[in-house]
This record gives C-alpha cells, structure tokens and sequence, in this order.
C-alpha cells in the first residue's frame, strides 16, 4: 500500500542562501512543498524563482511574529512590535503569550498571506514558525479560520513522533497543553486538511541519515507531514540565526540517493498539501 509523504521545508525566504538550499532538496531531493517567510527582505524574488525553477513545488506561508519586519503597516499592529518596529523575538512571547492581541495577529497573518498571492503563487497550506499560531487559543482559531477562507491545508499542532515532556523548550509551560490536547481537538473537528501525523524529529541532533530512514521505513498510514529546515548557510543566517551550518546537513542528508531509494523501496507517494486531497485552489 502506498504511503502519502509531504516533506515541507520550514523557513524559504530567510535569507538566500536557505531559499536555494530549499529549492536544491527539492529539485535534487525528498522535499515537496515549503513555507515561505514573507516578511523577509527580496522574497517575492525568490518565490519566483520557486515558481521559474521548480514548478511542482508546493508553496505555503510560514506565518511568522518572531523576526523580521511586518508586513501590515506597524500602527495596525503595535502590540505585535519592538521599539525598532521589528516583531518581538520569540524568547518575550514565550514569557507573555497573551501580550499578542489576536486582531492584531489577524491583521498581520492576512498580509503575508496577500503579500504572497501578488505573486500569482497558489497557497498550498500554512504553517507558523517558532509554531506561534499554538501559542494562544485565539491564535489557533485565526489559524483555522484563514486555512477555511483561503481552501487550503494547515500543519498540526503538535508532532506525532516527540513526546509531549520533550518539547518544553518549543512551547511555553502554559500552552503545552492546548498545543498537545486542545488545539489538536479543534484540528480533527474542522473541516481544514490536515496531515494524519506531523513528524517533527528529524532535527538537531536527530537530523540523521539514520533516523530518516527509520521514519520512512516506518511511515503511518494516511497522510504524513515530514519538517524539514534544509539550506545553504550563507553570512547572513550564520550571524543570525542558531540553526544554520544544521541545514547543510539536513540538505546533504535529504537529497543522498540512500534516502531518495528508501522512498522508492517503501513506495512513499511524494505529495503537496493541495494534491494529497486533490483540492483546488481559491481565487485570490
């Protein structure tokens, strides 16, 4: 029986070298879909070379409050701000979840969801880096509320392969349990597709040849969402970012042909969000 596998690609657009890191996995790799940080400088280019250069790619939004610039004008959303008119780093909504004012939150996830369709792209599904839209009940309802109104796909809450004790440093104390429990719950009782398991593992010190074999020869049925962060370090997300020289290693791990022929051996389905239940796209 065949398997459906889409392997997303977090964070396209975080800096140049990422997106093409991005664009090399899945041109010469596993990955299927990714989801673009649309408030980074020069992403709209890189959309487009995504769309030139890998047209089976699917694209999606990684709505973002925890770097960068907004998208929406700053005096929509100050409560989302830091004194430079940045968002504020991830560390400060982990201590005050709450400090995010939802309408505001809403402004902005609509504008880079728009920022992302004047590129002509179709919205393949949505997701949340630093999995900020689990943060906050009301953050979760925008969440689905939008996958609804745009007709496309979103990724879980929570992993399926990491047990809840292990990601206290993913999410803070006081949403642990609606990330694992809550949320999830609205997730199955939504008409939103979703993956049937989210399998978040393969990061860190887990992004090993290893244990990407040991998750696709042990695939769950139904439709299965493998993260991924490959990409090329370049300057700018090695002075930025603590998740860099990792990505070389994931992208070296994800296009090895020993990798790409366990695929083909399990006779793992290779999927965008859109085509693992055949919707169509909505008109922007």
């Amino acid at each position: 029986m065949t398997s459906t596998l889409i392997v997303n690609a977090d964070d396209y657009g975080r800096t140049p070298g990422v997106s093409s890191g991005i664009r090399q996995a899945h041109l010469q790799g596993l990955v299927s879909t990714t989801t673009v940080m649309v408030n980074m400088p020069d992403v709209l280019d890189q959309i487009r070379r995504a769309q030139d250069e890998c047209p089976r790619l699917g694209l999606g939004v990684h709505l973002n409050l925890t770097i960068g610039p907004p998208c929406a004008p700053t005096e929509e959303i100050p409560t989302l701000l830091d004194s430079r008119g940045h968002f504020r780093e991830r560390v400060a909504i982990v201590q005050s979840p709450d400090s995010l004012d939802p309408t505001q939150a809403e402004i902005e996830f609509r504008a880079q969801i728009q920022a992302f369709l004047t590129t002509g792209a179709t919205l393949d599904h949505l997701d949340s880096h630093h999995h900020i839209v689990a943060f906050h009940p009301s953050l979760w309802e925008i969440y689905l509320n939008l996958a609804e109104e745009f007709g496309c796909g979103v990724r879980p809450s929570f992993p399926s392969d990491i047990p809840q004790e292990a990601l206290i440093d993913v999410y803070p104390p006081s949403v642990l349990s609606f990330a694992c429990h809550g949320a999830m719950e609205l997730l199955r009782t939504s008409q939103v597709p979703h993956p049937d398991n989210f399998l978040a593992s393969f990061f860190g010190l887990k992004a090993t040849q290893e244990n990407l074999l040991a998750l696709l020869g042990d695939l769950p049925s139904g439709v299965c969402e493998l993260m991924c962060h490959p990409g090329y370090p370049d300057d700018i997300l090695l002075a930025e970012s603590g998740y860099a020289k990792e990505r070389d290693v994931e992208l070296a791990i994800l296009t090895h042909p020993i990798s790409k022929q366990a695929v083909q051996q399990a006779e793992i389905r290779l999927s965008t969000y859109r085509d693992a239940w055949n919707r169509p796209p909505v008109s922007s």
